[in-house]
């Protein structure tokens, strides 16, 4: 099983749309078996897979972090582990105890890999201990940005936390940073020449098109495969998940 965590530290560039869609295109189009886990306490992901109850009941990644097995729910041909309030409940517990903090989302993983391809994990944006025991169990990280100033400087930050984990996880690397939302403006042709020009990263040719369509199916709660396979954002999260398996076929060596 391969584990790759969707993450970065600035909000609004697309990470739990970029977990969803990669998720369901792995298991639709690819026919992998994948678990999907929502490890960010505002529940994003479970809202969508209608599986939300808006904190009444511990989450399934709030029981991984007590060391406890979670509930799956099999939605839309994959496994998902749900996360509300109580997850940052649990975080905070977490992080005052004496015991070891960081590998319970990989000891729970270990225990469960026989029956996946791969784990996608979407995280907050914030280092807190869920955040944590995610990089410390994945295999690797994609980054999703958007082509600001802000978001330019986000990926300085989250790529220098991640090479300060590698003492934890020595096996950990960054897959790429993945464009999103991405408009062909002059602005934005300069500032994504200068980004493949100076990033030391892998910057994916892949470049997921903004769309409406991509909104209006986070109100349907629909995949954009299944909602508009048309539209620019649906045709580029696929081209960007043929990109992805590509380049491990080619580093693997299969």
């Amino acid at each position: 099983m391969k584990t790759i965590a969707v993450i970065n530290l600035k909000g609004g560039v697309s990470k739990t749309t970029t977990a969803i869609n990669l998720a369901t295109l792995l298991a639709e189009k690819h026919e992998k078996r994948v678990l999907l886990i929502d490890n960010d306490p505002q529940g994003n992901t479970s809202q969508f897979f209608k599986c939300y109850d808006g904190g009444e009941d511990t989450c399934g990644m709030a029981e991984i972090l007590q060391k406890r097995m979670p509930e799956r729910w099999n939605t839309q041909g994959i496994d998902v582990i749900d996360a509300n309030i109580s997850l940052l409940e649990a975080d905070n517990v977490l992080r005052v105890s004496n015991e070891r903090q960081d590998n319970r989302l990989k000891e729970y993983l270990e225990m469960v890999e026989s029956k996946y391809d791969y784990c996608i994990i979407d995280n907050p944006p914030a280092l807190l201990m869920c955040t944590i025991n995610a990089l410390c169990a994945a295999d690797e990280v994609i980054v999703p940005i958007t082509l600001d100033n802000w978001a330019l400087d986000g990926v300085e930050t989250i790529t220098a936390q991640l090479e300060e984990l590698r003492a934890l996880n020595n096996k950990l690397k960054i897959a790429g940073i993945l464009l999103t939302n991405y408009k062909k403006t002059a602005e934005n042709e300069v500032a994504e020449k200068w980004l493949r020009e100076n990033c030391r990263y892998k910057v994916f040719e892949t470049k997921i098109r903004r769309s409406d369509k991509a909104v209006a199916a986070t109100y349907y709660k629909k995949p954009l495969e299944k909602y508009s396979p048309r539209s620019a954002a649906a045709i580029t999260y696929r081209k960007f998940v043929n990109e992805y398996l590509q380049e491990g076929v080619t580093e693997n060596g299969i």
